[in-house]
């Protein structure tokens, strides 16, 4: 067994490692698909999940809605996103991915949080909360400002 020292280091390379794949896999969308991956992620989501609302979305990225609100809006100029509002409550605005959207989606390959919401599922229960624990344990340790969470 490895010494605390060495698995600590292990752990932080493993999350830079993620860290590094994920922003390179972005500068790659970008280049490649003219697409970010958070653009990428809000359009998988609509296409395999049907039409959401901006709250909806805003909770699918884990980000506020007036961080949200922009991103979208931009989508919908550029053809990717379509905006209606909902039938039973006017102040609701619904978003649909568009076919241009759904070819983007189809050509790009997944992001690193999509592919992870993918693939997490088929795991254990088990090992599901085994890595729920470590990465609540992670969190804490790093003793993150909760305010620069939300």
């Amino acid at each position: 067994m490895q010494d605390s020292q060495s698995l600590s280091e292990s752990i932080v390379r493993k999350l830079l490692s993620l860290m590094r794949y994920s922003h390179r896999l972005g500068h790659r969308l970008r280049r490649e698909y003219g697409i970010s991956g958070r653009r990428l992620s809000v359009m998988r989501y609509l296409d395999e999940d049907g039409e959401h609302s901006v709250s909806e979305i805003s909770r699918y990225l884990n980000l506020r809605d007036g961080t949200v609100s922009p991103l979208l809006e931009c989508m919908v100029q550029d053809g990717l996103l379509t905006k209606r509002r909902c039938p039973k409550d006017s102040r609701r605005v619904l978003l649909t991915v568009t076919d241009h959207g759904r070819e983007v989606t189809s050509l790009a390959p997944l992001t690193v949080f999509g592919q992870l919401r993918r693939e997490l599922p088929n795991l254990s229960p088990t090992d599901l909360q085994a890595l729920d624990d470590a990465m609540s344990r992670i969190i804490d340790v790093a003793q993150l400002d909760q305010s620069l969470l939300e």
